[in-house]
């Protein structure tokens, strides 16, 4: 190893080299192509905490009890280097900690030898005291450190830093003072070049347009890719110090002719619109009226949303024996159908009083869906015994049936809530395996995963938070293992109650939409019901209706008059839908005295979360255009009082009747019925207009339509 000295303005500069060099030292700094990472701030949504935010994965530590002075992401463009924005740590006590974690995307590119640019500068004006504070490490996903490791260390009264650098090699260690000189008030552009072959980093660093080469130092761990990176005061016991970065690259070496790849930016699913295609294929999936994606117009009709009725004998099931009592909640997490088609099956958790907050998730069958019988399968020891239904001691979440999977060993899959949320299979649902990596990190707690039977791919409903507040975020994976980056989906808005929060949302797909049933927390009371959401895909969301779909108990001490939980999808039982939900006693933060919490049911009417009704006034509904799949056309209608008809309709000139499907040759519809068959004089089926662009027209009094479809 050779030292090499020289002055580049008022820096003095110490190389430290070894093995070959990646650039000759006169060259200069070569720029990063941004193709990995990119990262300049001004995409950052101020306030959101758990998605992916224009490249920032964590901004500063929340949820924790260490201590931080200041961690922001500023705008100011007298401060910024470029731009309106950049990050910003400071930090005065060793036993604080700020710091910034930035990650690349889930699909970005991996470059063979990761070319790493950003800028740099301690303060705006006035100096500080730096100790070991992080200018840049650079982290794989799963593993440690890579690359080298910059270090600040100076004093106020000398107005200038010094960098450490931290290398690995054969003898591992840090470089003191490698780099000398540095004014804590100006912008340096730093340059790191990865050679991974030759298992090196090449460092130049200087004022923008004026770096110089500093040296060549071994790579920590050359064999991992950059997948994250962080900077600041990573420590609570010793470091301190302020900084500010902007632009942060990282990619393959720009070349000469080369683009530079587009800074990251935060999605926000919830400023989208669905992309919808007209004529819409009518099939054998209903389609409800929950919402305008079938209505062009209405006249004297009104869009009524409905509730669901609860069980007489509510609560169904409820914490007895001595694994399930004397902890401090029961929360149901999943009834499932079994392959006979009549039993249920449920899986619950049993949180137990321990520091290590222990779960035991417990599963029971049931017939009628009312009476519930413990399975016995011996799997975990409680006190000594195997005689219990406890299938495994940690907090699961909710449970996916997978009969597309072609490995039997994969049929059931969960998720744990270990370091993020780690994946979970199953053969049978009883006999469970965790994974040794999480699968979706950028996630909290109230999150859960389901499966998009329109896609084909898995969807994660992620709790984030909003300037301290829950809200909602999405995910999404095509093989339960790798899942992207978590964006914004739902959040609290001006048309909720005064402090609401999004605690938890989980949705299935049912006929033409995904039903989200969407636990809202309302502070002011401190009490969470469910309301209901509608997408048609999944990923972008309406809340026509905020109202609760299953409400709270008005009696205090009623079995679900302070906590309710969603518990799977709506199972259609008995000719209803059956909706499971949890039920809690008590208020949001009460603490409970014992295992407080009990399963639950209610019921709605097949199709039944929104109706179109008229009164004695006709109204007329015109759909938007669609594309007739079937023999028959069927509705969901209540007409018992009054009458519906439906004509035909051309779908560029509604004015024209097609064919006889007029109205005055439909035979009225008197009746109330979840399945009524509409009929024409003169037409045996809607042959002659399958396949060619339509529109309905419904002409209804007195009358309530849920829904139609063809078949």
């Amino acid at each position: 190893m050779r030292t090499r000295g020289y002055l580049i303005g008022v820096l003095v500069l110490t190389a430290c080299t070894a093995g070959r060099v990646f650039a000759a030292p006169g060259d200069p700094a070569p720029r990063s192509d941004g193709s990995v990472l990119h990262v300049d701030f001004e995409q950052y949504a101020d306030g959101w905490v758990g998605p992916l935010n224009a490249g920032v994965r964590q901004l500063g530590d929340p949820f924790t009890s260490i201590k931080q002075k200041d961690v922001r992401i500023l705008r100011d463009a007298g401060i910024a280097y470029e731009g309106q924005r950049c990050a910003y740590v400071s930090t005065n006590l060793a036993d604080q900690r700020g710091r910034i974690i930035l990650q690349r995307t889930f699909d970005a590119p991996e470059a063979a030898n990761e070319a790493i640019e950003f800028m740099f500068r301690v303060t705006q004006g006035g100096t500080v005291d730096l100790e070991d504070f992080v200018v840049w490490s650079a982290m794989g996903y799963a593993r440690g450190t890579t690359g080298i490791t910059l270090y600040a260390n100076g004093r106020a009264s000398d107005g200038t830093y010094a960098l450490d650098i931290q290398a690995g090699g054969d003898t591992p260690g840090r470089t003191a003072g490698a780099l000398t000189g540095l004014p804590q008030r100006e912008w340096i552009r730093f340059v790191l070049v990865r050679d991974r072959a030759g298992k090196t980093v090449n460092l130049w660093a200087g004022a923008p347009g004026k770096e110089t080469w500093v040296g060549q130092f071994a790579d920590i761990a050359p064999d991992i890719a950059i997948g994250r990176a962080e900077f600041g005061d990573v420590s609570s016991e010793t470091s301190r110090g302020s900084g500010f970065w902007d632009s942060v690259r990282v990619g393959s070496v720009l070349g000469e002719n080369g683009a530079i790849a587009a800074p990251e930016s935060i999605r926000d699913l919830s400023k989208e619109l669905p992309a919808l295609d007209y004529p819409m294929a009518t099939g054998p999936q209903r389609q409800l009226f929950v919402d305008d994606a079938m209505v062009e117009s209405m006249e004297s009709l009104q869009r009524v949303f409905h509730s669901v009725t609860k069980h007489p004998g509510n609560p169904v099931f409820k914490p007895e024996l001595p694994w399930e009592i004397g902890g401090t909640w029961y929360v149901p997490f999943d009834v499932l159908p079994q392959d006979d088609g009549n039993t249920l099956r449920l899986w619950y958790g049993c949180y137990r009083r321990s520091s290590d907050k222990l779960t035991y998730t417990c599963v029971a069958d049931s017939v009628d869906g009312l009476h519930w019988e413990r399975l016995l399968p011996g799997y975990v020891e409680f006190e000594g015994s195997k005689e219990n239904n406890i299938v495994w001691a940690g907090r699961g979440v909710k449970v996916n049936f997978d009969p597309r999977d072609p490995d039997p060993t994969q049929r059931y899959k969960g998720m744990t809530r270990v370091n993020g949320f780690t994946r979970m299979s199953s053969p049978d649902g009883l006999q469970w395996t965790m994974e040794s990596e999480p699968a979706v990190t950028q996630a909290y707690d109230a999150s859960s995963f389901h499966w998009d039977p329109v896609a084909e791919k898995w969807i994660a409903s992620c709790k984030i938070w909003h300037d301290g507040h829950r809200a909602r975020g999405y995910a999404e994976s095509r093989d339960y293992r790798t899942w992207s980056d978590t964006c914004i989906m739902l959040d609290a808005d001006e048309h909720d109650q005064a402090g609401d929060q999004l605690y938890a949302m989980w949705f299935a797909h049912y006929e033409s939409h995904f039903i989200g049933l969407l636990k809202v927390y309302h502070v002011s009371k401190d009490r969470c019901d469910l309301q209901v959401a509608f997408s048609r895909d999944g990923m972008h969301w309406e809340r026509p209706w905020r109202e609760a779909f299953i409400p709270n108990s008005p009696e205090e001490g009623a079995y679900d008059f302070g906590n309710l939980d969603a518990v799977g999808d709506p199972i259609v039982r008995d000719g209803q839908l059956w909706f499971y939900y949890g039920g809690r006693s008590i208020l949001h933060n009460t603490p409970p005295q014992d295992s407080n919490g009990s399963l639950c049911l209610a019921t709605l009417r097949l199709d039944g979360f929104a109706s179109l009704e008229a009164g004695e006034t006709e109204g007329v509904l015109l759909t938007k255009p669609i594309l007739v799949q079937g023999d028959t056309l069927f509705l969901n209608a209540e007409a018992q009082a009054g009458e519906i008809r439906v004509e035909i309709v051309d779908a560029d000139n509604p004015s024209k009747v097609a064919g006889t499907f007029s109205r005055d040759a439909c035979a009225s519809i008197t009746t109330d019925s979840t399945k009524h068959a509409v009929s024409w004089q003169g037409a045996d089926s809607l042959d002659p207009v399958r396949g060619e662009p339509v529109r309905l027209r419904f002409t209804l009094r007195n009358a309530k339509l849920y829904s139609f479809w063809t078949e």
